[in-house]
């Protein structure tokens, strides 16, 4: 949900693919701040995490709410529309800091399901999954750029499964949606990593594509860590 989230809200803000501006950078510069951002948004997650369940964070369902929809939406919003830089951090930030302290609560359930080992299992998996669709996606640019919109309308698709399933007990404990999720968020680095061969090379552009690659990265965990528990 977050996902689609910020492909919505992003695309309300001045478009990245004309954007351009004083915050120019060279190309190398610009994806090794790209790089650099989804790290950092990754890490501090982890820290976030690591805090919450080490103090055994459980929200309620208002708290909930807040740092599972309303800071995060405020902070993608934000980031869209921003015209500077510092600005877009800010948003980057009003998004990172929610969504790492609502992971720890997470993990917690999935560590009493299956041990660290399944997390650890999860987080190798996810890990080789971006080192490859990342090169795939620097490397073959070209066959990416054409799945922007099936990938765009897979994704709606599993929002309206995933709301369906939350009244359909049977769907819910269908396995396929998981695949569908991770083949959709696998494919979305790739196509992510081609928007930052594509677009013009500014900062408040790198933001932009490190936001989408992190929920990437994020969602596409989670998904994993769904499918190993039900294995499991």
């Amino acid at each position: 949900m977050a996902d689609l989230q910020q492909r919505s809200l992003l695309s309300s803000g001045p478009g990245v693919w004309e954007r351009s501006g004083e915050d120019a950078l060279s190309r190398r510069a610009f994806l090794g701040l790209i790089g650099g951002l989804t790290f950092y948004g990754l890490a501090l997650n982890a820290v976030l995490a690591t805090w919450a369940m080490q103090v055994h964070f459980q929200p309620g369902l208002v708290l909930l709410l807040v740092l599972g929809l309303g800071l995060p939406m405020a902070g993608i919003f934000i980031a869209g529309r921003a015209k500077t830089v510092t600005v877009a951090l800010l948003g980057y930030h009003l998004l990172l800091i929610p969504m790492g302290l609502i992971l720890g609560p997470i993990l917690s359930i999935y560590i009493n399901i299956g041990g660290l080992a399944l997390v650890t299992r999860a987080l190798m998996l996810t890990g080789c999954a971006v080192g490859v669709m990342t090169l795939l996606g620097l490397s073959y640019p070209n066959i990416f750029a054409k799945l922007g919109g099936v990938l765009f309308a897979s994704l709606i698709a599993l929002v309206v499964l995933r709301l369906v399933a939350m009244f359909v007990p049977s769907l819910a404990a269908a396995g396929w949606i998981d695949w569908l999720a991770a083949g959709i968020f696998t494919l979305y680095i790739g196509y992510d990593c081609h928007r930052a061969m594509a677009i013009p090379a500014t900062g408040r552009n790198a933001v932009d594509v490190a936001i989408s690659l992190y929920l990437d990265i994020y969602n596409l965990f989670l998904t994993i860590l769904r499918l190993l528990s039900r294995r499991d």
